[in-house]
């Protein structure tokens, strides 16, 4: 039986890595341990099969609880009167509500998300946004967002079902 990784810092430990080094480290640590322990290569003993095992959940759970730090550029206009934006990391998207009188610098957390973090870059009044963008998230992102919230769980969708096939017999 394999011990279970319970914290980010024994995840990296596990992989070899500091904390500090980030995720992108962590990554390659994985890969190149995974290609020198996996089955195809090495022949399959308890310790290597255990071993191979302790870095796959040790990635796993860095993947599932790093932190994610995201950035935003906005004019100094909109830094002023704040705004609401949408993004996407992955295939999930976020909502970021800048809030009036931000400065450049500034960390806030996506809607939802604690540990989905957002630096506000403010452009100087001079500068020319490389891409112009507007105050609110247009219709397509909202709808996005907002169907990825209100989706039904698994367990709902399969108790619809089972109502509908009870009431149709």
């Amino acid at each position: 039986m394999t011990s279970r990784v319970v914290s980010l810092d024994a995840a990296f430990a596990v992989l070899g890595v500091a904390p500090m080094d980030g995720v992108a480290a962590a990554r390659a640590a994985f890969r190149s341990r995974v290609k020198r322990l996996h089955p195809d290569v090495t022949p399959p003993t308890t310790a290597t099969l255990t071993e191979l095992a302790r870095i796959v959940a040790a990635m796993d759970y860095i993947r599932a609880n790093a932190p994610v730090c995201l950035e935003i550029e906005i004019s100094a206009a909109q830094a002023a009167r704040g705004l609401t934006r949408t993004l996407r990391h992955g295939d999930k998207p976020l909502l970021v509500r800048i809030p009036a009188g931000t400065r450049d610098g500034t960390d806030l957390a996506a809607v939802g998300e604690d540990r989905i973090s957002v630096t506000i870059r403010v452009q100087a009044e001079g500068e020319t946004p490389v891409e112009p963008t507007p105050d609110f998230p247009d219709a397509a992102d909202l709808d996005a967002f907002m169907h990825e919230f209100s989706r039904p769980s698994v367990t709902t969708r399969l108790a619809r079902w089972i109502r509908k096939a009870q009431s149709a017999a």
